[in-house]
């Protein structure tokens, strides 16, 4: 009977896994099916043309600036997100006590259960303003933006990383002690053993980061526009793919194109794994010999 379970119980594991690849490849290639129209008829001068005009009676689908709006958004949650979320987890797990430490964990909790939704119009009716006090022109800019995905991926960071310290060998932490070191050295050595993990745990930050549709949607600005300052206004791609999605008319040039911009984020996306996972192979190698 035990064997007939675990050979049920493997088989249902082996399908599960089978269908999820196969639906993921699927994803995949309708994307690319539904983007190559575009690609045939704009070709790659969609990649050097920030002018995105697809209503036009000669319209334009230059998603440079929109791509540009994109990895800047990234870059600058990433330099709020990551430094903060590792200093909430390091002191969770190395300087906390236990009620200090549930307290964080359950305040983390309760934030990530947060609707994106709920996040953007707290961007709206509170950092909005805020934002006109500062002396911004417009309420809705990449400032609020990058403040409103902080607040959304902050608590998703933290568990993460949370994860990755805590994977690290107790022994680690209690031998550098043992060796009179400091508390601050023995943090230091416990970032440093889980580098690795650390590193995976950023790499996810960043796509989460990237694949934000509702907040950006919503405090962005929504203008597809090169930004020389923090407040002005942007319009990542996901925001053009989901303000734009349901009236394009299915089939039409301005449908593949912004699939084509889907296209466009998954090969971002994709790299950023490829070199995180290039990078964590040749340091595991070196470590090795």
């Amino acid at each position: 009977m035990k064997k007939v379970l675990n050979l049920l119980f493997s088989n249902i594991v082996v399908l599960v896994s089978t269908i999820a690849i196969i639906t993921l490849i699927a994803i995949f290639a309708m994307l690319i099916i539904e983007s190559l129209p575009a690609l045939r008829t704009i070709g790659w001068g969609f990649l050097t043309s920030g002018a995105w005009y697809p209503t036009y009676d000669d319209p334009e689908f230059g998603m440079l600036y929109m791509l540009l709006d994109s990895l800047i958004l990234v870059g600058l949650t990433s330099l709020v997100v990551f430094p903060v979320s590792l200093g909430i987890a390091l002191y969770s797990t190395e300087y906390a006590t236990r009620a200090e430490r549930e307290m964080v964990r359950s305040i983390t909790e309760l934030i990530s259960g947060v609707p994106s939704v709920v996040v953007g119009m707290i961007g709206v009716l509170l950092i909005g303003p805020l934002m006109l006090k500062m002396g911004a022109w417009t309420p809705f800019n990449l400032l609020n933006a990058t403040l409103s995905l902080t607040i959304l991926t902050l608590p998703y960071a933290v568990s993460l990383i949370v994860e990755s310290l805590q994977g690290v060998d107790p022994i680690l932490r209690e031998g550098v002690l043992a060796l009179g070191s400091s508390k601050i050295k023995a943090a230091a050595m416990i970032i440093r053993g889980a580098k690795h993990e650390i590193l995976y745990s950023f790499i996810l930050i960043v796509n989460r980061i990237l694949g934000e549709t509702m907040v950006v949607l919503m405090v962005a600005g929504g203008a597809a526009m090169l930004p020389t300052s923090l407040f002005d206004p942007i319009r990542p791609l996901t925001a053009a793919i989901a303000s734009e999605m349901g009236e394009v008319e299915l089939g039409s040039l301005h449908y593949s194109a912004l699939f084509l911009a889907g296209v466009v984020l998954l090969i971002i996306s994709a790299g950023i794994t490829m070199v995180a996972e290039y990078v964590i192979r040749r340091g595991k190698r070196w470590l090795t010999g």
